[in-house]
């Protein structure tokens, strides 16, 4: 679906046939916030597991947890933002990262600091898509293909960022003890909140009012598919078989409505219909 965009009241408008860089900073810096959270945390589970007296059976959550929300979050907001805009889900996502950095910083618990990772893996899984959207947008504003060097820096700030993380974190670690990587999200957040509430375009009044369903049942099947086939594939034992085949029920299920339903989550037939052959 394409949606037009209008500038923030707080800035003047763009050039009309060249990207606006003023984009680049908050789309480049909650990109980061992902790899950052997955990189960091690399360095943390021995202290974190001294800290609550857990084994690394159950420290190693903490990485899964972000990664299922994550697989589960990027697709599923990426459909909310073509349909509400990247501006809000952008700065919703980078909330998030907030209160989980927050909630993360505070824990009691290993199960808190479980919850606060699958908090910030929805919460950073708003800033890709967003700025997938925003490239497009302004590739279709300004007549030209979307520039090179603005999807190098998003490759390469996330490739590098995750490279530096375990540096980083064993550094936050040594200066404030395990929660430090968690507090650090906090200064992040505030920072994407400002440079989007400032810089992010709004959907416009037309785009607003073509929004489509968004076949939450859909995206039940998905996650239910997801989740338990990777739930089994991070920790496979024969008792766990069920795991596979709820995901297979759910596979069949969601092809089935994704199939009948005119606005599905996913279009399986514009898959069906790019096949090589």
């Amino acid at each position: 679906m394409t949606q037009k965009l209008i500038p923030t009241p707080r800035t003047a408008g763009p050039a009309p046939h060249r990207f606006d860089r003023r984009l680049i900073a908050p789309m480049v810096l909650g990109s980061v916030l992902n790899p950052i959270n997955s990189s960091m945390i690399a360095v943390a589970l021995v202290p974190i597991g001294v800290a609550f007296g857990a084994p690394p059976s159950e420290t190693v959550w903490l990485v899964s947890a972000l990664y299922l929300a994550t697989a589960v979050g990027q697709p599923v907001i990426g459909r909310l933002v073509d349909m509400y805009g990247p501006r809000r889900l952008y700065l919703i996502g980078t909330a998030l990262v907030g209160i989980a950095g927050v909630t993360g910083a505070l824990a009691p618990s290993l199960g808190v600091l479980i919850a606060a990772r699958v908090l910030l893996g929805f919460g950073t899984s708003a800033a890709y898509p967003a700025a997938m959207q925003l490239t497009r947008s302004e590739a279709e504003r300004t007549g030209k293909d979307s520039p090179a060097g603005v999807l190098t820096a998003l490759a390469v700030s996330a490739q590098t960022v995750s490279v530096i993380g375990p540096t980083l974190g064993g550094f936050l670690i040594g200066v404030g003890g395990w929660r430090a990587i968690f507090t650090v999200n906090v200064p992040l957040s505030l920072a994407c909140l400002v440079l989007g509430s400032l810089r992010l375009p709004k959907l416009s009044k037309d785009a607003a009012e073509s929004r489509r369903d968004v076949d939450p049942p859909g995206m039940l099947l998905f996650a239910v598919m997801l989740v338990s086939l990777m739930m089994f594939l991070t920790a496979p034992k024969l008792s766990e078989w069920w795991l596979p085949v709820l995901s297979a029920v759910a596979a069949v299920a969601f092809a089935r409505r994704e199939l009948r339903v005119p606005e599905p989550f996913v279009d399986l037939r514009v898959l069906g219909g790019n096949l090589p052959w």
